[in-house]
């Protein structure tokens, strides 16, 4: 028996999701979700059925008490092997999960739901489509500027960016930029990217609708940022060029998660 807690937001979601679907196919036993009420609520909730059409499994009740049990045994430090998650025998799996074996069928485990539009998404898809070379640039800062996470995650400087468009412009010169961010006001006055589009949803649009414009372009500039990481990794260009930071943590002692396909570059 495994039980994958479910926590975070939409990206980190995604890799928990994709660790049971790789357990459920290659493990031959119980795979189970639980749901971490609190985490969860920190991010908007569960996302994963709302951006993708795929059914989640049902909350229990047994799974809930054996996840309180195993994190009792956890803090007191008594049987590591339950709950050491870097053990291939654990039951409790309580990490992100983050590690490329898992995601290799993502695109197949995660067709997404036939959505609705706004007038104003709608317009982007419209173009991305016309387009010989769309490029997403995303951007992601909202969070990242609270001082634990600005010290722990840090922010992609405006020298990475335009760095990175310079690589995308060298290779495939016809390339339209479609740039994605919680901060566009940030974007506007300091990324100045000819003939670039803003891309601006619709107020009470969710998230997960630039997440499916962003799988929509050709190619990808992304920031230290799951959902980022997603917006290029759902895309289904194989071949496309796509571009991401060397510096993934500005903390020192995090190590790089070992997630990125050997044909993206490292900036």
């Amino acid at each position: 028996m495994k039980i994958i807690c479910l926590k975070g937001g939409l990206g980190n979601q995604i890799f928990e999701y994709c660790r049971f679907r790789f357990l459920k196919e290659t493990s031959g036993e119980s795979i189970s979700i639980h749901y971490d009420s609190r985490r969860l609520k920190q991010h908007g909730g569960t996302l994963l059925d709302r951006c993708f059409d795929i059914s989640l499994p049902k909350r229990s009740v047994t799974v809930d008490i054996a996840v309180v049990v195993l994190k009792m045994l956890r803090s007191v430090h008594v049987m590591p092997r339950l709950y050491d998650d870097s053990r291939d025998d654990c039951v409790l799996i309580d990490d992100y999960c983050q590690n490329r074996r898992f995601i290799t069928s993502a695109r197949k485990w995660l067709p997404f739901r036939e959505f609705r539009l706004s007038e104003k998404s709608a317009q982007v898809l419209s173009i991305i489509n016309g387009e010989n070379y769309p490029v997403a640039v995303h951007v992601r800062r909202g969070d990242y500027l609270i001082e634990q996470n600005l010290d722990d995650f840090g922010l992609c400087t405006t020298d990475y960016y335009h760095s990175a468009i310079n690589q995308i412009l060298e290779k495939h010169p016809s390339a339209r930029f479609f740039l994605f961010s919680d901060d566009m006001t940030w974007v506007k006055n300091n990324l100045h990217v000819e003939n670039a589009v803003c891309v601006e949803r619709e107020q009470g649009e969710p998230d997960y609708i630039d997440l499916f414009l962003m799988t929509r372009c050709r190619g990808h500039i992304i920031a230290n940022s799951t959902f980022s990481f997603w917006g290029a990794m759902l895309a289904n260009d194989e071949g496309a060029t796509n571009i991401y930071p060397r510096r993934w943590f500005a903390n020192p002692t995090w190590t790089v998660p070992d997630i990125f396909p050997d044909d993206w570059i490292a900036l």
